[in-house]
């Protein structure tokens, strides 16, 4: 009977020992895999993420906000980015 609760309590320990193992290990990878606005090394922010489209003409405006178009045309244009019509006039420098 002893020998019974020694088994379970050790049983029980090991089990105890695993999970906080196992919790350890995910505060570990999910502390080291996103940062700020990082996840994995990928920028969450889109103003400051380089967009390699090959579908969208992307536009950064006079001050700085990036809008991205299937065709540029003066006129009122989706942004695919913003997900509205907004509108567009171009201007050469």
């Amino acid at each position: 009977m002893k020998k019974d609760r020694t088994l379970v309590k050790q049983l029980q320990m090991s089990i105890g020992i695993y999970l906080f193992s196992i919790f350890m290990l995910c505060v570990l990878l999910f502390s080291m895999g996103c940062n700020g606005s990082y996840i994995a090394g990928y920028s969450l922010d889109p103003d400051t993420t380089d967009h390699n489209s090959t579908i969208f003409s992307e536009v950064t405006d006079s001050s700085g906000y990036v809008h991205w178009y299937v065709k540029i045309y003066d006129g009122e244009l989706w942004c695919y980015f913003h997900n509205r019509y907004e509108m567009v006039k171009r201007v050469r420098r």
